[in-house]
């Protein structure tokens, strides 16, 4: 049977194992911006990948390789989302950026 958790030993835990948002957006913002953050990296590789091949259209039938090299070349713009910090990490850089805060304070 586990032994029950002194009440210190249950907040060094949560904070070790909460997570916190710590970029420029409110929680909740980051939820829609996320998502639009993936909806504007697949609509753009598509709009890139179509161009390449409506300039390759205008010439001779489309040959296999051309319609490869060029939907390759297309580039595809790269983001992925920050990972969450932990509590304890969110708390110190909050009390960093406090005026007059050391960030050594409990």
């Amino acid at each position: 049977m586990k032994r029950p958790r002194t009440p210190q030993e249950k907040k060094a835990l949560s904070l070790e194992n909460d997570r916190r948002n710590v970029v420029a957006e409110s929680q909740w913002g980051a939820r829609d911006a996320i998502a639009k953050r993936k909806q504007w990296v697949n609509q753009s590789h598509r709009k890139a990948v179509h161009q390449e091949l409506s300039a390759l259209s205008g010439s001779a039938p489309a040959d296999p390789e051309a319609v490869e090299s060029a939907v390759a070349s297309a580039k595809r713009h790269n983001w992925r989302k920050q990972p969450d910090v932990p509590l304890k990490v969110a708390l110190e850089l909050r009390r960093s950026r406090k005026p007059g805060g050391t960030g050594n304070e409990p």
